[in-house]
């Protein structure tokens, strides 16, 4: 019983007319792959039908609720105790959207402050996770950019949830 088999292809053979040959002279049930397609369909394998794969994308998805939650309460509280402030820039002319602005200014902080030591950290643990499985664990640029990415989303999704507060803003209840 053979479950994988690999090719190697001399130099300027034509990779995609061997692929259609091996297809046409194998059965159906013999799947072909380049070595790309494999990795992909192992990733996928692993992601999606696999008990690991289920709980790895429950904890990015309650890390994420997690996060939203906790940007959130940094900014509800920097909001109420700077109300009468908030209240006062409204007063002397300031609209809702130069406030709000300032609210996602200090939502992209908040996101890159955050990011910078858990980027540190996760340097560290993929270090230690490449050194104890001995499998060659990288953090790639691709990752390292889709982190940032979601850090800010979910920043930003604190803030925009933060803006009820600032809206409330009245500055004929403050003074």
């Amino acid at each position: 019983m053979i479950d994988v088999g690999a090719i190697t292809l001399k130099l300027g053979i034509e990779l995609q007319n061997v692929l259609e040959n091996i297809r046409a002279n194998l059965d159906n049930d013999v799947l072909i792959f380049t070595k790309q397609e494999f990795v992909n369909f192992e990733k996928k394998y692993w992601a999606t039908r696999t008990p690991i794969g289920f709980i790895f994308n429950l904890m990015l998805t309650m890390g994420f609720v997690v996060g939203v939650v906790i940007v959130y309460q940094i900014l509800y509280s920097n909001i109420s105790t700077q109300m009468t402030a908030y209240a006062t820039l409204k007063a002397i002319g300031y609209e809702n959207n130069y406030l709000l602005y300032v609210v996602f200014q200090q939502a992209f902080i908040l996101a890159v402050i955050g990011y910078i030591p858990g980027f540190a950290i996760s340097l560290g643990i993929y270090d230690d996770a490449m050194k104890t499985t001995k499998l060659p664990i990288i953090m790639s640029l691709n990752n390292i950019l889709i982190i940032l990415i979601s850090t800010i989303f979910m920043c930003m999704t604190s803030g925009l949830l933060a803006m009820n507060k600032l809206r409330s803003a009245d500055p004929a209840d403050i003074f």
